[in-house]
């Protein structure tokens, strides 16, 4: 028998990000956990901000911003991004990340991590307090090392951080290629 509740955020562990923002030289980092791939032929992704935020106003302002995908041996440093205000705090230098200059836009890569998403700002989609910024992806840097012998993501040597229920968790292995059950 199934329990019926109310309406909440039910879904699964989604990736935790770090998304960049400013102009190169005042920046400001700040943890997401609510993004996701949007289209194929044009590559976009969709990140969440919910409130009124500094990264917010960045983003706005520039109309850009980096997706950095980090590993879990930097959960700490992810976990103070999510936990600090970029208007009070440089969050570089409170986590010893290292700036890194992007191809397309004006914001800082964060060396740190092994997959760097340069964005532009299509659309901010708004539903009471939570703000869906759409970004058309114009850059991709993945770091050699995370890849496999075919050039793919190697998600084992990546090590990502997915997030749900306020809890990290590891992304352990997969299980089976899509189409196993069609064979």
């Amino acid at each position: 028998m199934k329990k019926v509740m109310e309406a909440t955020n039910a879904m699964f562990p989604l990736p935790v990000v770090l998304v960049t923002s400013g102009d190169g030289k005042k920046d400001n980092i700040i943890t997401i956990a609510w993004t996701t791939n949007i289209c194929r032929k044009t590559p976009c992704i969709g990140i969440i901000i919910n409130g009124k935020k500094y990264s917010l106003d960045l983003i706005k302002e520039h109309k850009e911003f980096i997706v950095n995908i980090p590993g879990q041996k930097n959960l700490k440093e992810v976990d103070i991004c999510g936990g600090k205000h970029g208007d009070k705090v440089d969050k570089y230098k409170l986590t010893g990340f290292t700036k890194e200059k992007a191809k397309e836009v004006k914001a800082s890569m964060i060396k740190e991590c092994p997959i760097n998403i340069e964005c532009k700002l299509e659309d901010i989609y708004v539903k009471e307090t939570s703000n869906l910024l759409i970004g058309k992806v114009l850059k991709l840097h993945i770091d050699e090392k995370i890849l496999d012998n075919n050039g793919k993501i190697d998600y084992k040597k990546l090590d990502p951080i997915v997030y749900a229920q306020k809890t990290y968790f590891p992304l352990k292995e997969g299980i089976a290629k899509r189409g196993f059950g069609l064979k």
